[in-house]
């Protein structure tokens, strides 16, 4: 079996029960380290729903993300730039993100836009792109990269890692063997290698979150996010910034929406 990601050799390491029907077979690529799901034959009846019902961390997730999101696009860009959220789900972090003061978009041709209606992306260039538990869904994910890269060249995304050359047992949960949307499953080793492939730089907080730019990173930037996330530092933020709130309810109202 040809890896997805660098076409190298993968080899069959494990087989699992999905949706309590199906048997999905998952492969590990010995050189980049990239594992995935071969056979997925469920993904239409699992996307039945696109966002999961099981999925009770949804709402807190986006208010925890973004939070680290601000923080982050503070210090890197500047307040009037455009960003992008891909694979955007409700349009719960767009909305948020606006109601903080930043000039996000929506973009998710599989979800119904609930939260950020009017402020769907027309398609144009941004500073950044953020796709928040994104990876772990897509079946192709060099051409999803090739995708958002078009949009922006700094990505910012959510995806749990996996120990480098280590297939988990059932008990880890990420596989999501109960909805069976997830079916590729990253290590540090497989994101840095789809970084250099784009001649791009990687940095990661070691756990889920990680960040893919052209411009040089400073190491350990989003372990220094973390920690500022927990004195609460981007309540601060929030106060220096506008938020778009009420400019953005006049904007609907004149799209007559």
């Amino acid at each position: 079996m040809d890896c997805k990601i660098c076409l190298g050799r993968a080899k069959l390491v494990k087989k699992a029960t999905v949706r309590n029907a199906y048997t999905a077979e998952y492969y590990l690529c010995a050189n980049c380290d990239f594992m995935f799901v071969e056979n997925p034959s469920w993904l239409e009846e699992a996307y039945q729903s696109p966002i999961n019902t099981t999925d009770t961390g949804y709402v807190m997730r986006n208010m925890y993300l973004s939070r680290k999101t601000l923080l982050l696009f503070y210090i890197l860009f500047k307040k009037d730039d455009h960003f992008l959220d891909y694979a955007a789900g409700y349009g719960m972090l767009v909305r948020i993100m606006r109601d903080y003061g930043l000039n996000f978009f929506w973009h998710d041709p599989h979800t119904q836009n609930l939260f950020a209606q009017g402020f769907e992306h027309k398609g144009e260039k941004v500073k950044a792109v953020t796709c928040f538990e994104g990876f772990e869904h897509f079946s192709e994910p060099i051409k999803e990269m090739e995708k958002m890269l078009l949009y922006g060249e700094n990505l910012f995304f959510s995806t749990r890692l996996r120990p480098a050359g280590i297939v988990p047992d059932e008990s880890w949960e990420y596989y999501g063997l109960n909805h069976g949307q997830h079916i590729s499953f990253y290590s540090t080793k497989t994101l840095d290698f789809i970084a250099r492939k784009f001649n791009l730089n990687y940095e990661t907080d070691g756990n889920n979150l990680h960040l893919i730019s052209k411009r040089k990173l400073t190491s350990g930037i989003l372990k220094i996010i973390n920690f500022l996330t927990k004195i609460q530092a981007d309540l601060l933020i929030r106060k220096i910034l506008k938020s778009r709130t009420t400019s953005d309810q006049k904007i609907l109202l004149n799209q007559g929406l």
